[in-house]
Protein backbone atom coordinates (compact mmCIF):
# COMPACT_ATOMS: atom_id res chain seq x y z
CA UNK A 1 0.00 0.00 0.00
CA UNK A 2 1.18 3.69 -0.26
CA UNK A 3 2.78 5.12 -3.23
CA UNK A 4 5.43 4.06 -5.25
CA UNK A 5 8.02 5.99 -3.12
CA UNK A 6 6.94 4.23 0.03
CA UNK A 7 6.49 0.43 -1.65
CA UNK A 8 10.36 1.28 -3.11
CA UNK A 9 11.60 2.39 0.57
CA UNK A 10 10.35 -0.63 1.73
CA UNK A 11 11.96 -2.98 -0.88
CA UNK A 12 14.93 -1.85 -0.65
CA UNK A 13 14.65 -2.08 3.07
CA UNK A 14 13.94 -5.52 2.73
CA UNK A 15 16.42 -6.54 0.49
CA UNK A 16 18.93 -4.84 2.65
CA UNK A 17 18.07 -6.64 5.49
CA UNK A 18 18.48 -9.83 3.95
CA UNK A 19 21.11 -9.04 1.50
CA UNK A 20 23.57 -8.73 5.00
CA UNK A 21 22.21 -12.09 6.09
CA UNK A 22 22.66 -13.75 3.15
CA UNK A 23 26.38 -12.39 2.63
CA UNK A 24 26.83 -13.70 5.97
CA UNK A 25 25.62 -17.22 4.98
CA UNK A 26 27.79 -16.70 2.26
CA UNK A 27 30.63 -16.30 4.11
CA UNK A 28 30.30 -19.31 6.23
CA UNK A 29 29.79 -21.31 3.41
CA UNK A 30 32.47 -20.33 1.63
CA UNK A 31 34.70 -20.58 4.82
CA UNK A 32 33.03 -23.95 5.32
CA UNK A 33 33.78 -25.36 1.85
CA UNK A 34 36.89 -23.62 0.55
CA UNK A 35 34.33 -23.00 -2.58
CA UNK A 36 33.29 -19.67 -4.28
CA UNK A 37 30.22 -21.25 -5.27
CA UNK A 38 27.97 -20.57 -2.35
CA UNK A 39 28.98 -16.58 -2.81
CA UNK A 40 28.09 -17.23 -5.85
CA UNK A 41 24.19 -18.61 -5.32
CA UNK A 42 23.72 -15.77 -2.77
CA UNK A 43 25.12 -12.97 -5.96
CA UNK A 44 22.56 -14.61 -8.23
CA UNK A 45 19.57 -14.28 -5.60
CA UNK A 46 20.49 -11.13 -4.82
CA UNK A 47 20.54 -9.92 -8.23
CA UNK A 48 17.70 -11.52 -8.96
CA UNK A 49 15.71 -10.24 -5.94
CA UNK A 50 17.14 -6.59 -6.89
CA UNK A 51 15.15 -6.97 -10.68
CA UNK A 52 12.16 -8.09 -9.20
CA UNK A 53 12.27 -5.33 -6.71
CA UNK A 54 12.68 -2.75 -9.48
CA UNK A 55 10.29 -4.53 -11.55
CA UNK A 56 7.35 -3.98 -8.67
CA UNK A 57 8.53 -0.29 -7.96
CA UNK A 58 8.10 0.61 -11.81
CA UNK A 59 4.60 -1.10 -12.01
CA UNK A 60 3.89 0.74 -9.26
CA UNK A 61 4.84 4.03 -10.10
CA UNK A 62 2.82 3.42 -13.48
CA UNK A 63 0.03 2.94 -11.47
CA UNK A 64 0.08 5.58 -9.83
CA UNK A 65 0.54 8.02 -12.85
CA UNK A 66 -2.37 6.53 -14.45
CA UNK A 67 -4.37 7.13 -11.17
CA UNK A 68 -3.14 10.68 -11.12
CA UNK A 69 -4.17 11.20 -14.71
CA UNK A 70 -7.52 10.39 -13.97
CA UNK A 71 -7.72 12.28 -10.66
CA UNK A 72 -6.03 15.18 -12.93
CA UNK A 73 -7.07 15.20 -16.55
Amino acid sequence: AGDANMRSVWLCSRNDAIGNLAVILAAAGVFGTGSAVPDLIVALVMSGLALWSGLLIIAHARRDMVDSEQVHP
